[in-house]
């Protein structure tokens, strides 16, 4: 039987190779090509791969110092020939340069480059003191983003809800920035060190920031806090030079007395370390006191870890080294499954594609290998899927259990480790809101829509970014082309909650208030607006009533004074906190 082994607070997974649990991790052991056993650089390494590069590119002239992935589509590259290049990938793993690239906007080299979740924007940060903002779709320059000093930019990151981005280099700062209006919002000074990595946690709320003197900070992300939450000093001896948050591996956050992640790090003094990132609550009289603690050290890299990068399932973590070497981790179980080799010189950067299937790096050999990997598989995910579902399930009844046993004892809420894995979605009880990115491809899938499945993994739309989508995203972002689908969509989300409007609050406590339903639809409303006649409605409802040649109000009948549609940005936000805590 499957249990837990608890962690300073944390919890993984107690179990050897055949957990179903962790099936797509044994996929890598036994579909990756070239299998190499036995003892090396990591001790006994009976089970880890050593797969062969799938592809090679050699377009850059100096080292490659950066990669990323948007979905598996395209992969950009940026070098310290002050190019960035951008690939397209095709059937068979081939890659081949998209029309408008190399993009040349820099007067030095490239040190980081990085897509924006949504894939429609590409920004690359340079020794020339400039990050640039690419569009993706046309290769044009957006805007060119420059603090104060002219000091080297060493990283720059977007948040995962594509609002901000963040910056660090050599003026000892980090700086975040509102990607809508390309206006620095605040500069965080921590120490006479420079910035060499950054990354917000997954839900955009918090930044960590690395330093070339070796301390972790997480800063506030939200607010204008000029101090950092929380500092780890001499978190590597010889520096920072690369962090990550994994982005589905975090306490289950159901007692609001604050948030857990998980943090991954390298340094040049050959530690991995892996981080419990702790931002404590005043609900409740939760300890505030943000913390950094150590939660493990992979050991197996013989050189500087110089970029760590976790999957997008949070399954896989992949370190690159100066030992020449690509290798991949098991988070929960703390044990490498995989070793990538190829490149002649040290491994400067790394990155998966959101699938899991493949995994680029760059090195100073100036080349860029790329492996498969085959992490996931459909009929393995179905398969552990079902299994997550039923533990999950068993661990809801135990606490039932032991809190009826108990009843005048507050039990409290267990913290563990928590993988998102897929879920049966509407046929369970989890909430929409806590929907993966796997479980909206998956129940896609099963309303007759898989063909937008690739669209939705790619631009990592979740429970919470479903229940916020509108029919311009649908269309435009997403590729949903067809009216009847992107209404079928809307339909089947509105539904999820609230299935006969008119006699919900009379079966249904948590029913929706009136005002929250669009006249029109007597549906929840997705973007609300406000109309001349003084009623909020559903845009894309009060839009067809207009372009039919109506020009009067549904509610009134009276003749409308003017057809300008205001946001109700009040609204909505009142409707989005209605939808995370009943769906």
């Amino acid at each position: 039987m499957t249990g837990f082994l608890k962690y300073k607070n944390w919890y993984r997974m107690e179990g050897v190779e055949n957990e179903d649990h962790f099936r797509d991790l044994e996929l890598i052991r036994e579909r990756c090509s070239a299998m190499n056993r036995g003892r090396g650089r990591g001790g006994n390494e009976e089970g880890v791969v050593r797969p062969t590069p799938v592809a090679t590119l050699k377009t850059h002239s100096n080292d490659v110092t950066s990669v990323d992935f948007s979905g598996r589509s395209l992969l950009a590259t940026g070098s310290s020939d002050k190019s960035v290049r951008v690939y397209k990938w095709q059937v068979g793993d081939t890659f081949s340069e998209v029309g408008y690239s190399p993009l040349l906007g820099h007067t030095y080299g490239v040190n980081c480059v990085t897509f924006s979740p949504f894939g429609t924007k590409l920004a690359s940060a340079s020794t020339d003191g400039s990050t640039v903002i690419w569009d993706v779709k046309t290769g044009d320059q957006l805007c060119s983003l420059k603090p104060a000093s002219d000091a080297a930019v060493r990283v720059c990151t977007f948040s995962p809800n594509s609002a901000l981005m963040a910056t660090g280099g050599d003026d000892d700062m980090a700086g975040i920035w509102d990607v809508s209006t390309l206006s620095l919002l605040r500069r965080m000074c921590g120490d006479e060190s420079t910035v060499t990595s950054a990354c917000f946690t997954p839900d955009s709320s918090y930044l960590a920031t690395g330093s070339s003197g070796g301390e972790l900070r997480v800063w506030d992300a939200r607010y204008g806090h000029s101090a950092p939450l929380v500092m780890r000093p001499e978190a590597h001896d010889l520096g920072v030079a690369s962090l990550h948050f994994s982005p589905a591996i975090g306490k289950d956050d159901t007692s609001a007395l604050g948030k857990q992640y998980l943090l991954a790090s390298g340094g040049n003094d050959i530690a991995l370390h892996l981080w419990v990132v702790e931002i404590g609550s005043q609900i409740l009289g939760g300890d505030t006191t943000p913390t950094i603690t150590p939660h493990h050290t992979l050991r197996g890299h013989t050189g500087p870890i110089m970029c760590v990068r976790f999957s997008a399932n949070g399954l896989v973590l992949a370190s690159a080294s100066g030992d020449k070497t690509v290798m991949l981790w098991d988070p929960m179980r703390l044990a490498p499954v995989g070793i990538l080799e190829g490149h002649k010189r040290y491994v400067t950067c790394c990155a998966l594609s959101d699938d899991g299937v493949l995994v680029a790096a760059g090195s100073g050999d100036r080349v860029v290998n790329v492996w498969r990997v085959d992490a996931a598989s459909t009929a393995a995910v179905k398969q552990q899927q079902q299994q997550q579902q039923q533990q999950q399930q068993q661990q809801q009844q135990q606490q039932q259990q032991q809190q009826q046993a108990a009843p005048g004892k507050n039990q409290g809420n267990p913290k563990r480790l928590l993988v998102r894995f897929p879920s049966q979605r509407f046929r369970d009880n989890i909430k929409l809101v806590e929907w993966s990115s796997e479980d909206v491809c998956g129940w896609l899938v099963e309303q007759g829509l898989a063909e937008y499945s690739h669209n939705f993994r790619s631009h990592a739309i979740d429970g919470r970014e479903l229940l916020s989508i509108t029919d311009e995203t649908l269309e435009h972002k997403l590729g949903v082309d067809a009216l009847g689908h992107r209404n079928k969509i809307l339909r089947l989300v509105n539904k999820s909650g609230i299935h006969d409007p008119q006699t919900a609050r009379l079966t249904n406590p948590h029913a929706p208030p009136d005002e929250f339903l669009c006249p029109i639809t007597q549906e929840l409303i997705r973007d609300p607006v406000l109309c001349a006649d003084g009623f909020t409605y559903e845009r894309v409802a009060i839009e067809a009533w207009l372009a039919s040649g109506k020009r009067t109000s549904p509610m009134t009948n009276e003749r409308l004074p003017h057809l300008t549609l205001t946001p109700n940005r009040t609204l909505r936000t009142l409707i989005q906190r209605y939808r995370e805590e009943n769906m």
